[in-house]
């Protein structure tokens, strides 16, 4: 478990510099759009590569070559593309509604998307004859799926909102890395974000946890369709609200009541952990109450970038974007890794039918108690996220250009 860790750790570190140079590019299409559109291809290209390795090489040779194709996915042309994709948010648009929108809208396609490719990938590939030739097919419509989208949001969106950066004698002064880092790692808001983003993922050890829960709790192992389900569909209809809701009760307000919903869901399932129709239930309860959270989390990140900007005038629409990603993904190779330690301080016999008690007492954890204390945290933490009530002001004086030491000092105290 401790190499996908370091794995998903190394990779958040290129984050971090994917974002500084977004904040400091400068091209005619803008500074965000270049990096989506031109990044497009290689990820198409090498999606291709990784599932069709030349029968040529021997073994050594096969290895090396998917892991040299897999970096460059992950850590350098994934990572380019997902951040300046994610730092469109903030480029777009200023205002809160449309940001939720972009975030619910993104996330609602990204889950049919795994859904799809979870669902009809082994069709596909039989369809197309099978083996290799099947898979060669396959991926060549994937590649093609994954790079002509990605191409036209590149081409075709607007950066509407984007923050100017200091010049001298009309040229244009690179924003220093480390510099960025600073104002980030100095904004309480900032912190914030950063330890909600990790929260959020952490969480998330259900999704690691549900085929042994299926497994050995139901003892079937085909109800982790059921599980699968009851978490994914709920979200992604309600995703199509969440924009709605938001607008009317405020961002916080909206996380808020959403986690009051997922709190009393993860009692229903703490009650009926071995009921498979009333865990099921909770799970569909809780898919309902972690919508306005899913929906505003890129939101968040925008505006914490606003207020950023205005407080230092450095640009960090990039950067902000890359160290919540960084955020993600250590969250989420933390997940994995709590999920192993926990199976393994349980006593989870590999292979055996039957599991011990402390066996089913981890995966009940990881399941249901675990998450249930991180969504207590992440609403605790909420209750301080409390810039709503300055942020039009601040935006405000954005738009007029009073940033950094031109801006009204006491307007708020960041």
């Amino acid at each position: 478990m401790s190499q996908p860790l370091i794995s998903r750790v190394t990779d958040g570190f290129t984050d971090l510099f994917m974002g500084t140079l977004i904040d400091n590019t400068n091209s005619k299409m803008g500074k965000a759009k270049p990096w989506v559109f031109w990044t497009a291809p290689i990820l198409g290209l090498l999606t291709f590569l990784l599932f069709n390795v030349p029968g040529a090489l021997d073994q050594t040779g096969k290895i090396i070559y998917i892991f040299i194709i897999y970096l460059l996915i992950s850590a350098v042309f994934y990572t380019a593309n997902n951040v300046a994709y994610s730092s469109l948010t903030s480029l777009m648009t200023n205002d809160k509604n449309d940001r939720v929108s972009l975030g619910s809208i993104r996330f609602i396609f990204s889950q049919l998307a795994v859904l799809s490719i979870t669902t009809f990938t082994t069709f596909f590939v039989s369809g197309f004859g099978g083996g290799q030739q099947g898979w060669t097919i396959t991926t060549i419509i994937y590649a093609f799926l994954c790079t002509v989208p990605l191409m036209i949001t590149g081409w075709f969106v607007k950066e509407r909102n984007i923050a100017k950066r200091k010049t001298v004698n009309n040229t244009t002064q690179r924003v220093p890395f480390f510099l960025i880092m600073k104002v980030l790692l100095t904004n309480k808001y900032f912190i914030i974000t950063i330890v909600l983003y990790l929260l959020w993922y952490l969480r998330q050890t259900d999704n690691g946890i549900r085929v042994y829960y299926a497994t050995y709790v139901f003892n079937n192992a085909d109800v982790m369709a059921i599980l699968s389900l009851a978490t994914t569909v709920p979200t992604i209809i309600g995703l199509m609200y969440a924009p709605k809701f938001v607008e009317k009760f405020g961002i916080r307000r909206s996380i808020v009541i959403g986690l009051i919903i997922s709190i009393i869901s993860y009692l229903i399932m703490t009650v009926f952990s071995e009921n498979l129709t009333l865990l099921t239930v909770g799970l569909i309860v809780n898919a309902i109450g972690v919508v306005p959270f899913t929906g505003a989390l890129s939101a968040i990140v925008a505006d914490v970038g606003d207020l950023i900007y205005w407080k230092s005038g450095v640009p960090v629409q990039g950067s902000v974007f890359s160290l919540t990603s960084a955020g993600m993904k250590i969250g989420s190779g933390l997940q994995g890794a709590i999920v192993g330690w926990t199976l393994t301080i349980g006593g989870y016999v590999a292979g055996s039918s039957i599991q011990p008690d402390s066996s089913i007492l981890a995966m009940k954890s990881m399941q249901i108690y675990f998450p249930f204390a991180c969504i207590i945290i992440i609403m605790l933490v909420t209750f301080t996220l409390n810039y709503e009530k300055f942020i039009p002001s601040v935006k405000k004086e954005i738009q007029e250009g009073k940033v950094g030491e031109n801006r009204t000092k006491n307007l708020v105290k960041l």
